[in-house]
């Protein structure tokens, strides 16, 4: 009998007392979880030391712009779908052209370049960087004359290192994690 008093008190607009109390708790609760849940998301992002930090310490430069710079390698430019380039190392094979590494680009991937001219060891180090994990990558020798002896490009983003060696490959392993899929997303 009871069952049947609530439900015509809820068809008549009235609420009992610990229904109405119930609602107001979850309805509250929430907002409050939300809240808690992104202060801990942003204190998680902002642990550690950032990007151009980490970059710094290996020697190597970050450059990250609002727009295209026509830097060189190009960190942004015009992009033609069908003209493409496969992800993984083009270390002994012919290099990809820029329009295929902007449209990569474009498309959330890391371009690792290096100068013709890099040492051998240090171009195997690199090489096997990239053949470990080839998914989002692309490695391949410049042939823009870039300053730099190594670049990892991403969408707007530049990192140039003077070397290959255990720091500089943790700054490249840093920026591929923190820049992969940096494109515009389509």
């Amino acid at each position: 009998m009871a069952c049947w008093r609530s439900r015509i008190l809820i068809a008549a607009g009235r609420v009992p007392l610990p229904v109405a109390c119930l609602l107001v708790l979850l309805l509250a609760s929430g907002p409050v979880g939300l809240a808690v849940s992104q202060s801990r998301a942003r204190r998680a992002v902002s642990t550690g030391p950032s990007l151009g930090a980490i970059a710094r310490k290996a020697g190597c430069r970050l450059s990250e712009f609002d727009r295209d710079p026509g830097s060189n390698p190009p960190v942004s430019g015009r992009v033609d779908e069908r003209v493409t380039a496969a992800d993984g190392s083009y270390v002994g094979r012919r290099s990809p052209s820029t329009l295929a590494a902007v449209h990569a680009l474009l498309h959330g991937r890391v371009v690792m370049q290096y100068r013709p001219t890099l040492p051998s060891v240090q171009l195997a180090r690199l090489d096997r960087f990239v053949r470990r994990e080839p998914a989002g990558a692309l490695l391949f020798a410049n042939r823009t004359g870039m300053s730099q002896p190594v670049a990892a490009v991403a969408y707007l983003t530049l990192m140039t290192c003077r070397r290959v060696d255990a720091r500089s490959l943790g700054a490249l392993r840093a920026f591929r994690d923190r820049r992969g899929n940096f494109g515009q997303g389509f």
